[in-house]
């Protein structure tokens, strides 16, 4: 199956990422940092978004093994990636507001947006894109929840070990 060899490699950094962002906590906390309700959610949140990307990077080969035509494969992949993704962006403000009351920033904003904007993507690859398209919509689609993640990561990270010094 096409794409397969990269699919693997952005699994491996998934599960990278989601590995450096426990790290990060343990490492905040060495430093005499205190676990917040919020800084819990900021963690689950990366882990989950590592272990999307994961999941997504290793279901087209998966489904594959059916022996399952490749447009549906990627047709299945797609649509599954698109409830999955979508439900989280669109309950990410309210959980986020669950555990910090203060006005979201505009790079969560923006991070937010780009996950409803890459759900839809994932969705039009289910159903409407033509066939020779599927797999790089798919795999873009995978690599911006990695790339929108990492910025994530990287915003938060800044912005704790600032307010830290």
């Amino acid at each position: 199956m096409e794409a397969s060899g990269y699919l693997y490699a952005i699994a491996a950094v998934g599960m990278s990422f989601a590995a450096l962002s426990v790290l990060t906590m343990v490492v905040r906390q060495i430093l005499g940092g205190q676990m917040t309700k919020f800084d819990t959610f900021v963690a689950r949140t990366w882990v989950q978004l590592g272990f999307m990307v994961t999941f997504g990077s290793i279901l087209p080969p998966l489904l594959g093994l059916f022996e399952v035509s490749t447009p549906v494969v990627w047709r299945i992949s797609s649509g599954l990636m698109a409830f999955v993704l979508g439900w989280w962006a669109l309950t990410f403000p309210r959980r986020r507001q669950a555990t910090n009351s203060t006005r979201l920033p505009l790079q969560v904003i923006i991070f937010s947006a780009a996950m409803d904007l890459t759900a839809l993507a994932l969705a039009a690859n289910a159903i409407a894109l033509p066939v020779q398209r599927l797999p790089g919509v798919y795999a873009a689609s995978v690599t911006a929840i990695l790339v929108c993640s990492a910025m994530l990561f990287l915003f938060a990270f800044a912005r704790w070990y600032d307010a830290e010094l």
